[in-house]
């Protein structure tokens, strides 16, 4: 079994990419009650939906937790790139704090436009300083393997792969790919079922110094609450 590797020249198994991070060595939140890092990466791919659907919840509770980087977060997120194109990331359910039915490639290409957004949305990022950079060092990789999905036929994996790479644009390397940005931020997010992506197309594009339009005005439209990141129904187990 191989997977899309988010844009290198080689293919890896998953398992190879697990044992690639000495996961001893890096940390998540509440290592006592939440699984490791690598169960929880695993049980993305597992064959069973609700293992997949418990590990994408697990992923946003254990390694972004509050919206915090932890050091596992950066090597969790490189892998959660590598398998975007996995057949087992077609899986359809309810993911995160969007209530619509989607692809969990979809709810992957989520989280790591939320990551994305929460190591640029201030200066010191939340977490430490090393760990941050290192999630910072993955928004190119993050806009790379966003790219093949953004005239994806599916729209709402279109829709996340167009908010996973807007994210990534507040890293100066990067805002070279604004004006490519900004078409489908109004066709794509700015028209979305999920008023989140409405507020997302306007907070984008006056950060961008473009005129909205005639978009949602965040006082009266407010995004959907991303307290804790990755949320499931019920409160954070931790």
């Amino acid at each position: 079994m191989t997977i899309n590797d988010g844009g290198s020249s080689t293919a890896s198994d998953p398992r190879t990419l697990l044992l690639a991070t000495d996961w001893s060595g890096v940390d998540h939140c509440c290592p006592d009650q939440a699984p490791e890092t690598p169960v929880i990466l695993a049980g993305l791919l597992d064959d069973d939906e609700d293992v997949q659907r418990a590990a994408l919840c697990d992923l946003g509770q254990a390694v972004t937790h509050q919206n915090t980087i932890y050091s596992a977060t950066a090597p969790a997120a490189r892998f959660v790139i590598a398998v975007l194109g996995h057949p087992r990331t077609a899986t359809p359910g309810v993911y995160f704090y969007d209530e619509r039915r989607r692809p969990l490639r979809a709810a992957l290409l989520t989280w790591l436009g939320d990551l994305a957004d929460d190591a640029t949305y201030t200066e010191e990022g939340p977490g430490e300083p090393e760990d941050v950079a290192a999630v910072r060092a993955l928004l190119p990789l993050i806009h790379r393997a966003a790219q093949p999905y953004l005239t994806d036929a599916d729209l709402m994996i279109r829709e996340a792969a167009v908010h996973a790479a807007a994210m990534t644009l507040a890293a100066p390397e990067l805002a070279v790919h604004i004006p490519e940005l900004v078409p489908l931020v109004r066709t794509v997010l700015a028209t979305s079922d999920y008023r989140g992506y409405r507020y997302l197309a306007q907070r984008c594009l006056v950060t961008w110094g473009v005129e909205p339009g005639p978009l949602p005005n965040p006082r009266t439209s407010e995004p959907a609450d991303r307290s804790w990141a990755g949320g499931c129904d019920d409160d954070p187990p931790f």
